[in-house]
């Protein structure tokens, strides 16, 4: 009994050390991520290690055979090489696969959005210039806000959506793996492509999902009206109400074509579920730099036809250089690797077949090189490949200004290396090649530790996509996912390098009486150079950092001070450069000196968008039961009675749920020429009249002044007795909330 107990807490080591930081750590943002990164590893682990077991159940576990019968510093060592395999494996996921879908996703998204427009009234053109989006903070305050609200009403949606679908993808897999003369599905056979096949499908689907999902994050509006929220709500609907049924036939069909199917099923299902359930956990992390490619793009679309200065061609030498020499770095590390690959006293080949599922009874020191193979695979073509290329890419865009430029002068020396690389069987840089195996566990037993030791050990399947080398379909639906998700996974890690911790700031530029554009600048980590400040091309904003508390300005000399006076309200460069070309050089220094001293900061413009202004005319804030809480008057013709739009929100709100059976929340109302916005907040909410088309932008502010709302009378709202007196000083936060820029 105790040696079963020791069992048990051996195999599940591995979990036991990775949960104990989260302990400490736990009420924390960091405690919060790494329970998700936890979560994730576990569910790999029960599927990838436990799992197998219903399929071996009858087969005669493998003897890991020590030379002597007992070796404890052997036995430590391999369960040590064990649990770093484990994090290998797993780390793909979120180094690899997850950057593939989060980055092809957001182009998905904007073939949505081109056909919406093509289909919509008007030109294309036309329609595109109606669109407003939303991307005001950065992605580490967007992950952190997202993460710390502990909300995981989103992850669970998906996650049902994902489960409907993972019948269908199972009897669709088996057709195109008959169709492609793989057939195989036995798991004992030593040669299946299965997991590869379903990790595959499962990317494609988590795709398609996290397309919808984009539509609906960026809340991308036509003329005040959510696109994605429809489309994302339509799409849910149709594949739930569709799906379902189609996923419990499709499991009928699978059981009556294959019998004694259950274990594929099993095993199908839950590997599925498995990649799901690590795919949402790291929705949160990805999806803001998802959202920045897919805004990115939409600006682009915008101003495609807008004629720009061309960018210096004397500065793209640095990015090349650094291309070369980060390929240059890379070919040394691979040298060391293969150094200490030779001190195993064998070939990479050698443990790769010792490793394989058809060799029976290896030795444990062979099956302790497999799992240190798989760790130094991982660590050569992915950990390392990754530190290269971004330090070395962050870098070249010091000193290259067009970050698109840039990137092509870097990567095209990376790419042409790499495949020459490959060309002579040397690793490259970019791998650009597919793995020939996949791996999972095997029942297993030794006596290093003194005792009849039971675990899975990691055991590898061949996965041939192309079987006698004839073109198979699923292999060609592989291509696009295995020949390009190592480069996809570099660009999106470079994004996160980069915008991470960027701060968003927005300034509104009226154009004429009735149009407003607003500008979202990101901030300028390092000073602009000469040519960016003389030239002009780029509309730089300059702002105070009021978050830094300035030191006296008594020994500050009296330009300095002119410039920091001139600066309370955020100002656009060419509106304060001076003309005189002397006095131009001067204030550029000026300006770095405050720069460098962390007293100004400089944003430069990402993307824009023209809305229309509207005409507030009334501010309400009901309590539930539908008392008037506070109410604030933009018109100069007053408000109605707060008692008459009482009853009328009820009414309609009634009407509205008794003739739709709608559960959802009323949050928009249009009567001629006046709009009621609504939005709902923890207690109360809040409803308010304007004039003219509505827009993500003043639907914003009614969002923001209702948290702000409740934040500052936390103490009152929950218990509210009905007194006024507590909210009568709150115009002042209306008039900052609502302020005309």
């Amino acid at each position: 009994m105790i040696e079963i107990l020791f069992i048990i807490l051996l195999n599940g080591l591995p979990l036991i050390i990775l949960i104990i930081p989260l302990f400490f750590i736990w009420k924390k943002y960091l405690g919060k991520v790494y329970f998700r990164i936890i979560l994730g590893i576990i569910t790999f682990y029960l599927i990838y290690w436990i799992l197998p077991i219903i399929f071996q159940l009858g087969e005669e576990p493998d003897n890991l055979t020590v030379e002597g019968g007992i070796d404890y510093i052997l036995g430590i060592q391999y369960l040590i090489a064990h649990i770093g395999s484990l994090i290998a494996l797993f780390s793909y996921y979120p180094l690899v696969t997850l950057p593939f879908i989060f980055f092809v996703a957001p182009f998905l998204s904007f073939i949505f959005l081109w056909n919406h427009l093509r289909k919509a009234e008007g030109s294309i053109k036309e329609n595109l210039n109606k669109l407003t989006y939303e991307y005001s903070i950065s992605p580490y305050d967007k992950i952190r806000r997202e993460i710390l609200k502990n909300d995981w009403s989103r992850e669970k949606d998906i996650l049902k959506l994902m489960i409907v679908f993972a019948p269908i993808s199972l009897y669709l897999l088996q057709v195109i793996l008959d169709i492609s003369n793989l057939q195989n599905i036995s798991l004992t056979k030593g040669e299946t492509a299965l997991g590869w096949f379903i990790e595959i499908l499962f990317v494609y689907l988590a795709i398609f999902i996290l397309s919808i999902e984009l539509l609906f994050s960026s809340k991308i509006e036509i003329e005040g009206r959510y696109f994605g929220e429809k489309i994302r709500q339509q799409t849910f609907k149709s594949l739930y109400s569709v799906g379902a049924p189609i996923s419990f036939l499709s499991i009928i069909l699978f059981s009556i074509q294959y019998t004694q199917s259950l274990p594929i099923i099993i095993y199908f299902l839950a590997y599925f579920i498995m990649a799901s359930i690590i795919f949402v956990l790291f929705l949160r992390i990805f999806e803001p730099i998802s959202l920045l490619i897919l805004i990115k793009l939409i600006n682009w679309w915008k101003n495609k036809g807008i004629k720009t200065k061309p960018v210096k061609k004397s500065k793209w030498y640095y990015a090349t250089l650094l291309g070369f020499i980060a390929a240059a770095v890379y070919f040394i590390f691979i040298l060391v690797v293969i150094l200490l690959f030779s001190l195993f006293g064998t070939s990479q080949d050698v443990i790769i077949n010792s490793g394989k599922y058809t060799t029976h009874n290896p030795t444990l020191q062979n099956s302790y090189r497999f799992d240190m193979l798989i760790i130094f695979t991982t660590i050569a073509l992915v950990v390392v490949p990754l530190i290269i290329i971004l330090l070395s890419l962050v870098y070249s865009f010091k000193y290259v200004r067009s970050f698109n430029k840039g990137f092509i002068a870097f990567f095209l020396p990376v790419i042409i290396l790499s495949l020459i690389s490959i060309m002579f069987k040397v690793n490259p840089l970019i791998n650009f090649m597919p793995d020939e195996y996949w791996v999972t566990g095997k029942i297993s037993y030794t006596y290093a530790l003194g005792f009849k030791f039971y675990t899975l050990r990691t055991a590898a399947f061949s996965a041939n996509l192309f079987p006698g080398g004839k073109i198979s379909l699923l292999g060609v639906l592989a291509i696009p996912y295995l020949y390009t998700r190592y480069i996809f996974s570099i660009v999106i890690w470079t994004f996160m390098i980069l915008y991470y911790k960027k701060s968003f700031k927005s300034k509104h530029t009226h154009i004429d009486e009735k149009l407003v554009e607003k500008t979202i600048n990101s901030s300028v980590r390092y000073f602009i150079t000469y040519d960016d400040f003389y030239i002009e091309e780029i509309q730089f904003l300059i702002s105070i950092n009021k978050d830094i508390i300035r030191i006296s300005l008594e020994h500050e000399s009296e330009e300095v001070k002119d410039l920091l006076n001139s600066l309370e309200n955020d100002k656009l460069l060419h509106e304060i450069i001076p003309n005189n070309p002397d006095d131009k050089k001067n204030f550029y220094f000026t300006l770095k000196y405050l720069f460098l001293n962390n007293q100004i900061r400089i944003w430069k413009p990402e993307f824009s968008f023209i809305y229309e202004k509207v005409e507030k005319q009334g501010l309400y804030i009901m309590y539930p039961d539908g008392r008037d809480v506070f109410n604030f008057t933009f018109a100069k013709e007053g408000l109605p009675d707060p008692g008459l739009i009482s009853g009328m929100f009820s009414a309609i709100t009634s009407f509205v749920k008794e003739t739709t059976k709608s559960t959802e929340l009323l949050k928009t109302i249009d009567h001629g020429d006046i709009t009621i916005l609504i939005e709902y907040g923890q207690i109360i909410f809040g409803i308010l009249f304007i004039k003219g088309t509505q827009s993500s932008e003043i639907r914003d502010l009614l969002k923001k002044f209702i948290n702000q709302f409740e934040t500052k009378h936390k103490d009152v709202l929950p218990n509210w007795n009905g007194a006024l007196k507590p909210f009568k000083k709150d115009n002042s936060l209306v008039e900052e909330i609502f302020k005309e820029e």
